[in-house]
């Protein structure tokens, strides 16, 4: 069974609108990249699909050789896939404190994780301890967070899982400096744990600068190598919609 991500001709349409087209990817647990791209130009929808929470239109995406099932949101959890995803926006509840944003996956696979209802308090309160949030912020509602704050939280809720996959949508766009700084910290983290399977999407020239990773971009919604980093040991192909396997462009890199 093949650990880390393994997409196989996959693509995404909503109605006529092409938003990727046919690419496979091959991603080994413990190793990371980033997807750039122009604003639109898909990059959000790729991260989703490559996490299982959006279905592509053709094709298949699978973790450590297991596939996304949305109508049994654990399946994958029960299997040892662990998915933390954080959103542009922090994808938080509107409705519920900053607490309650992480503690809620936590209770939702309680039973999965041997946690008392103590220690899902704890480890969510070490996770926005390590966020640097007020306790007076624990207790906030989202719309009362600012966007940096918001971030915060959305990281703190993908660390409490202590994720084997990481999927980052623009990790620093319109933050300030010190969530910024927060932030470089936890992707270098993930970045060198050999355990953690993660994949970023931003046009953040520093961050490509900093991590130095291999990058894909998305062009008219084809993914393309943009760079290769010695020794990483990818698999990716291109296929435009009817080309043959065997006459894609690009040729597998083996590390």
């Amino acid at each position: 069974m093949a650990s880390g991500i393994v997409a196989t001709d996959v693509s995404l349409k909503y109605g006529e609108l092409t938003v990727l087209s046919k690419f496979d990817l091959r991603l080994k647990r413990g190793q990371s990249l980033i997807v750039t791209g122009s604003n639109g130009s898909g990059k959000s929808s790729l991260l989703q699909v490559c996490a299982g929470l959006v279905p592509p239109s053709s094709g298949t995406v699978l973790l450590d050789g297991f596939k996304s099932d949305l109508t049994r949101p654990s399946s994958l959890f029960r299997r040892g896939v662990r998915r933390g995803f954080v959103f542009e926006n922090g994808g938080l509840l509107a409705n519920r404190t900053a607490l309650d944003n992480v503690t809620l996956p936590l209770r939702y696979h309680a039973d999965l994780l041997e946690l008392t209802e103590d220690a899902i308090d704890e480890r969510a309160r070490a996770a926005l301890q390590e966020m640097r949030l007020t306790q007076a912020e624990y207790h906030s509602l989202p719309a009362h967070l600012s966007l940096g704050m918001r971030k915060r939280v959305s990281v703190a809720r993908a660390l409490a899982l202590n994720p084997n996959f990481v999927f980052f949508d623009d990790p620093m766009t319109g933050l300030d400096a010190e969530t910024q700084d927060l932030l470089r910290a936890i992707l270098r983290r993930f970045r060198e744990d050999t355990n953690v399977t993660m994949v970023i999407a931003t046009s953040d020239l520093a961050v490509l600068d900093y991590l130095e990773l291999p990058v894909f971009e998305l062009v008219n919604t084809f993914l393309l190598e943009k760079t290769q980093v010695e020794g990483f040991g990818q698999d990716v192909r291109v296929r435009r919609p009817g080309e043959d396997a065997a006459r894609a462009p690009g040729k597998p890199v083996t590390g």
